[in-house]
């Protein structure tokens, strides 16, 4: 649907969250939920990347990350593991492809109020986060203010706050603390509950 039509600028931007248990929700969800935030970006890009590089066609390629990449993610866990291999992915690219006139950008907004929150469980950070959440527009303008100046843009004050945090805290003694420290949550007794529920229903 594009052979016609000169692409200079690709916007990576689809992505949902899938909150819940790893383990027990379905793979095919799972796998439903990789392929939209990481495999179906990297054969986007790929595709055209090598368009852009082959009739020489200076632009840029963008994605949208998350901050969520920076630590454990329990409860959503393949949102958490994609959101990191995006901001790898990117830094990673950006390198490869500046000589070729092409800019390499990824931004880690802060919460943002849009449909993102729909069917997820009820768990206090996504209420804090929604709370908290700004327009879609300030994403974009942080991002266009970015392009061909930096690689990396944190936008508002959720990418800046866990920075700060891995300043002080250690990743690896951070994933040891929250790990043995999850079950103790609220969030962690409710799910268990819910999915106790489910079970004794499903059998």
């Amino acid at each position: 649907k594009t052979k016609d039509i000169t692409i200079s600028c690709l916007f990576n931007n689809a992505g949902y969250i899938k909150t819940g248990f790893f383990a027990e929700t379905q793979v095919e969800a799972q796998m439903a939920n990789h392929n939209c935030n990481a495999t179906a970006v990297l054969q986007i890009t790929h595709h055209y990347v090598r368009l852009m590089q082959e009739k020489k066609i200076k632009g840029c390629v963008t994605f949208t990350s998350s901050p969520a990449g920076f630590m454990p993610c329990p409860f959503s866990v393949m949102y958490g593991s994609t959101k990191t291999y995006l901001t790898l992915f990117a830094m990673s690219l950006a390198p490869e492809i500046r000589s070729d006139g092409i800019d390499v950008c990824v931004v880690h907004p802060s919460p943002v109020a849009s449909r993102f929150y729909e069917k997820t469980h009820s768990l206090d950070a996504l209420i804090f986060f929604k709370n908290t959440a700004t327009g879609p527009e300030s994403i974009a303008n942080a991002l266009f203010a970015t392009i061909g100046r930096s690689v990396v843009r944190d936008q508002g004050y959720y990418p800046t706050a866990v920075k700060v945090l891995l300043k002080i805290i250690d990743i690896n003694f951070l994933a040891d603390i929250i790990s043995m420290t999850a079950s103790s949550l609220g969030d962690f007794k409710n799910m268990k509950k819910e999915s106790q529920i489910a079970q004794t229903k499903a059998k």
